[in-house]
């Protein structure tokens, strides 16, 4: 034996001095060892436990291969002071021995091998020729590695989509802000001639340019052209908003439309294991698709529910919240000027409902209102709010409607 390493999610054992065959492999999970002749078709890949353990323990001249069929589908390399177990089926590990029958290492803890009720039968060869295996295995991995990369591709391209809309949503907010923060702050440099720069109020009524009434609400604790100072900051930050956002988008926009050019879509060695712990953006809500298309975001905490009323939701989106229950806040996403649609309503509500105290006894109130109606006061406990203008619905009986689909994000 001359080395160790993995590939095609596999493990292969170089040998030294063969004149025929350069290496076995196995491959636990798809229950075959096979003889190699051409090693390269087996691309060198990230080690594993196994692999260090082998490396570490297993070493010498190999001496023989058996089967052990009283054990079920297990073979047995015997080298010159040890041996190496290999269960070639799920749940079972690849163990080291010595010569005395001592466990010098195993891939694995607490999975003993134990011996079958009755010894595995023989079965008839399928083809004669043990070389034949290799291109067989080639050929079947090739076409799993060809399947697994289509779907990452896929996948990266549906979540680039999300992240473009998510990027959209959130330069549609900035804009509307934007149109906002500069109607307030014109109007009351326009007026400020006649109004009390250095006093205090929590609101001023101004006549707007088109003769229409305006009510601004201002910070009672800064004096009024401090407000003004305030709102032309706002102004700025928002185009700054805006301006990030355009960036962003278009950066999205432009790995959307190479994304099958990428050379990074490597798939990962052993589908089976579990995710590595990685660290990621924090999404204050869970995500909800209806067969519709209508998505609903549900606040995950109280600081969430805070982050998505006010920083994510639009002005002309639909706020829910369970009548006299703590419970996360709702939110349903809409177009300006588009009709609310009552079934779409239900579905919120029941949302409402689920995400709260009141999912116990599947009924309650559910009070809902354009998100533009919703405010916090200053101080107040996070997730706490106000609201006016708001309808209620009662709702009982109430469970996870079939028709939505969860759509966390990562």
């Amino acid at each position: 034996m001359s080395g160790v390493y993995r590939s095609r999610c596999g493990t292969l054992i170089k040998l030294y001095g063969s004149k025929n065959i350069a290496a076995i492999f196995f491959h636990t999970k798809e229950k075959i060892i096979i003889p190699v002749t051409d090693l390269s078709r087996f691309p060198k890949e990230q080690i594993t436990n196994l692999e260090e353990g082998i490396r570490a323990n297993f070493d010498g001249r190999i001496r023989s291969f058996s089967i052990l069929p009283e054990f079920g589908k297990v073979v047995k390399i015997e080298a010159t002071d040890v041996s190496m177990i290999i269960p070639l089926f799920g749940g079972k590990p690849v163990q080291i021995f010595d010569f005395e029958g001592n466990l010098i290492w195993s891939e694995k803890r607490g999975k003993e091998l134990g011996p079958l009720e009755k010894p595995m039968r023989d079965f008839p060869l399928t083809f004669e020729d043990p070389l034949f295996w290799e291109s067989w295995f080639i050929e079947r991995s090739d076409a799993l590695l060809s399947r697994l990369r289509e779907e990452l591709v896929e996948k990266r391209r549906q979540k680039l989509i999300d992240m473009i809309a998510l990027a959209k949503s959130e330069a549609e907010r900035h804009s509307s802000n934007f149109e906002l923060y500069t109607k307030y702050a014109t109007l009351l440099k326009a007026n400020l001639y006649s109004l009390d720069s250095n006093g205090r109020m929590p609101s001023v009524e101004l006549a707007g340019f088109d003769g229409s009434v305006c009510r601004i609400k201002l910070d009672p604790a800064k004096t009024l052209i401090q407000n003004m100072e305030r709102f032309f900051s706002l102004i700025r930050r928002s185009k700054n908003g805006i301006a990030a956002c355009e960036t962003r988008i278009s950066e999205l926009e432009e790995k959307l439309k190479n994304i099958n050019e990428t050379n990074d879509l490597s798939v990962p060695a052993v589908k089976t294991e579990k995710k590595r712990t990685k660290a990621a953006v924090h999404v204050p809500y869970h995500k909800f698709k209806a067969d519709n298309g209508r998505i609903f975001l549900v606040g995950k905490e109280d600081r969430d529910n805070d982050e998505l009323t006010f920083k994510i939701a639009l002005p002309h989106d639909i706020w829910f919240h369970a009548k006299d229950y703590y419970g996360s806040h709702v939110i349903m996403k809409m177009k300006k000027n588009e009709q609310i649609q009552h079934s779409d309503i239900l579905t919120a509500c029941k949302l409402a409902i689920i995400y709260s105290k009141a999912k116990k006894g599947g009924s309650g109130e559910v009070w809902y209102t354009e998100r533009k109606n919703v405010t916090k006061k200053k101080g107040a406990n996070a997730g706490s709010v106000t609201f006016k203008n708001a309808k209620v619905i009662y709702m009982k009986d109430v469970r996870m409607p079939e028709n939505l689909k969860k759509e966390d994000e990562v």
